[in-house]
C-alpha cells in the first residue's frame, strides 16, 4: 500500500487496461470494523470523491461511467496525484508503480476510468477478469465508486516554435 501523510488513508492502487482503455483501481484501507455508519457517509477519500462526482455505481459490468467528475490525475516527474478542481491533492502514487503502457495511453486518450472503494481485496496478481469480478460483487454491496477523469501532464516550460 502507498504510503500517505498522517491525516491521508492508506490505499493499494492499480493500474489495468481494458479493451485499451485505462482503468485505475484504488482499493482503500478497510474501514473501522466497530463503525457501522455506510462508507458514503463517513468521512475520508470515499466520501471525498462521491461529493466531487464520483457516482456509487450498481455494478460494473455494463455501467457507462459518468463524465464531469470534478476530480483528475496530474503526472508530474515523480508522483501522479489525484486532484480536485481546486488542485488539492487528495491522493499521491509514486509514479514508478504505473505500467508504462498503461500511462501512455491514458496521456494519449486525457482521461482513465477510476473505481474506488474500501476493502476491495485487490492483489497485484490478479488478472484482469478477477479484477472486474470483483469490482461487479463489490459494486452491487453499493461499495464503488466511480467515473471517467481526465489525465494531464503540466508543462515544464514554454514551447518551442519553429
Amino acid at each position: 500500500m502507498t504510503s500517505l501523510p498522517a491525516d491521508a488513508v492508506a490505499a493499494a492502487a492499480r493500474f489495468v487496461l481494458l479493451r485499451d482503455l485505462p482503468l485505475l483501481i484504488v482499493d482503500l484501507e478497510p474501514p473501522d470494523d466497530d463503525d457501522p455508519t455506510p462508507p458514503l457517509l463517513r468521512a475520508g477519500l470515499f466520501r471525498a470523491l462521491t461529493e466531487r462526482g464520483l457516482v456509487t455505481l450498481p455494478r460494473f459490468y455494463g455501467v457507462d461511467f459518468p463524465r464531469g467528475v470534478n476530480v483528475g490525475l496530474t503526472i508530474e516527474r515523480d508522483v501522479i496525484r489525484l486532484e480536485d478542481d481546486a488542485e488539492t491533492t487528495l491522493l499521491r502514487i509514486p509514479r514508478g508503480a504505473v505500467d508504462k503502457p498503461w500511462l501512455e495511453r491514458a496521456v494519449a486518450l486525457k482521461g482513465t476510468m477510476l473505481c474506488v472503494g474500501p476493502a476491495l481485496g485487490v492483489t497485484a496478481d490478479q488478472d484482469e477478469q478477477a479484477l472486474c469480478d470483483l469490482l461487479d460483487i463489490a459494486a452491487t454491496a453499493g461499495r464503488v465508486a466511480g467515473g471517467i477523469i481526465g489525465v494531464a501532464e503540466p508543462r515544464f516550460g514554454l514551447p518551442l516554435l519553429f
